[in-house]
């Protein structure tokens, strides 16, 4: 979230114990779930943020496990589910291994990747190679920004998250061709099983490389995990296609709720 922070531009508080984060889009103001409080004091925050949004509000990104507790306070409102916003979570030994048939066309590309590319190199991203990964980031971006303005907001994410790799806790890998690093992942654990994979870059001319650079980041960035949470498909149809194909353990499912 802290990277994201200029584009999603986010704002917190601390209201009855609960933290409420509020997030302004250009198109849109909506507050996250809340988190903590007591289910008694619902109404009060609800309330609360009523009057500071001058009328209906909407939660987003509520958990099913929040589902309960949110629908007291609309009891006659549905849930909307936020389908685009659903994280794929794999199980770190799919990823790492490929093993069965049904990862036999992953496999392939990542065989292949091997041997078109005998003289790749796997290295952890730390201080010395921070600037030439951010450069290789820097480049990748600019060069779908033209079709893409958007795009902006990734290269900042990107800047943000290799000025402050260390500080944030992240962990990450990268992979050289020919002295050249053509391709990167990083993101970080949440707790000792899971880990967030915020973020991956390749070069899509070179065969096989992302699923190279998705197969090795597994294998030796997180093998202390079970899970690695990919994240959501944003909606991006071809996105959703490549994160299907991967065969998640499950679904980190979301939904909206409207409070009026």
């Amino acid at each position: 979230m802290y990277i994201w922070r200029d584009y999603y531009r986010t704002w917190w508080t601390e209201k009855f114990g609960f933290l409420l984060i509020k997030v302004q889009l250009e198109d849109a103001t909506f507050y996250l779930q809340p988190f903590g409080g007591k289910d008694e004091d619902l109404p009060l925050l609800a309330a609360e943020i009523k009057e500071h949004h001058g009328g209906p509000f909407e939660f987003r990104g509520v958990y099913e496990c929040s589902l309960d507790r949110l629908g007291r306070l609309a009891p006659d409102e549905d849930f909307t589910e936020t389908r685009d916003s659903w994280d794929y979570v794999y199980l770190q030994e799919d990823l790492a291994n490929l093993s069965g048939r049904r990862y036999h066309g992953q496999k392939n590309h990542y065989n292949a990747f091997k041997k078109e590319n005998p003289d790749y190199v796997f290295e952890m991203i730390n201080p010395e190679n921070y600037a030439e990964c951010l450069n290789f980031g820097e480049e990748w971006c600019k060069q779908r920004m033209e079709t893409d303005p958007s795009v902006y907001w990734e290269l900042r994410a990107l800047q943000e998250a290799f000025v402050n790799f260390s500080a944030l806790g992240l962990r990450g890998g990268a992979i050289r061709i020919g002295g050249k690093i053509q391709a990167f992942g990083f993101g970080k654990a949440i707790n000792d099983e899971v880990c967030d994979e915020n973020v991956e870059k390749a070069n899509h001319e070179i065969r096989g490389l992302y699923t190279a650079i998705q197969t090795e980041c597994a294998k030796y960035v997180w093998p202390d995990m079970k899970y690695i949470n990919r994240e959501e498909d944003m909606g991006a149809e071809g996105l959703r296609t490549a994160k299907e194909a991967l065969h998640p353990a499950f679904m980190v499912k979301k939904y909206s709720l409207l409070i009026k």
